[in-house]
């Protein structure tokens, strides 16, 4: 196998297993935000050498030229979304925002690339680029999206859902930049007005 589709097939593989031990921790040992600090650090290390190669930079959607449509994309995903999130919210009667949604909606995008990251450039970028049909990549990087937020159900549905189209998107119009911010406004609109939860609170930090 040449390298690089032995590299390919190695960070798919990596990516799945980073997927499963982070379950573990999160769900059995209670450990999530150690584990995480850990995961970020050596995924962060592993992406900062790669994006020295223009190739790589391209492959992950690190680039300017899939700037424009990605966001028009993203940017109808969003807006047709977060409407219905309004209107569903509406119907069920307002819930006040806590202040610490400001601080979400600056941070989260930094988490939501991470995922990102992982989803669209490792998993369906990959695939894409050893030939796998896309009619298979959108569905099976969606599952794994959902299956990552296992086993909250309504939470890894939506996320789910959700992966179907920015997976349709990245691999159109490969740039994750415009991914991980719709991802992390329609998260946060998402957890707060849909599940009724504020995932800031739930990190037991202060906000």
């Amino acid at each position: 196998m040449p390298v690089s589709r032995r590299r390919a097939v190695g960070e798919i593989v990596a990516v799945i297993a980073t997927g499963a031990v982070y379950l573990v921790f999160e769900n059995l040992l209670g450990l999530k935000l150690p584990f995480l600090a850990v995961c970020i650090a050596g995924w962060g290390l592993y992406a900062g050498g790669r994006l020295r190669d223009p190739q790589a930079r391209r492959d992950w959607g690190f680039r300017a030229d899939t700037l424009a449509p990605s966001a028009i994309a993203c940017g109808i995903f969003y807006v047709v979304v977060s409407a219905a999130i309004l209107a569903w919210r509406s119907w069920k009667g307002w819930i006040p925002i806590p202040p610490s949604t400001a601080i979400l909606f600056v941070i989260y995008p930094a988490w939501g690339l991470c995922q990102q990251f992982l989803v669209q450039s490792l998993i369906a970028g990959n695939l894409d680029r050893l030939g796998a049909p896309r009619r298979a990549i959108i569905p099976v990087a969606a599952i794994l999206f959902g299956l990552a937020h296992w086993p909250d159900l309504p939470l890894a549905a939506l996320c789910a859902g959700a992966g179907l189209v920015w997976t349709s998107i990245f691999l159109r119009f490969p740039n994750l930049i415009t991914i991980a911010l719709t991802h992390a406004w329609l998260g946060s609109l998402t957890y707060l007005m849909v599940l009724e939860r504020n995932p800031w609170g739930e990190m037991n930090l202060p906000g």
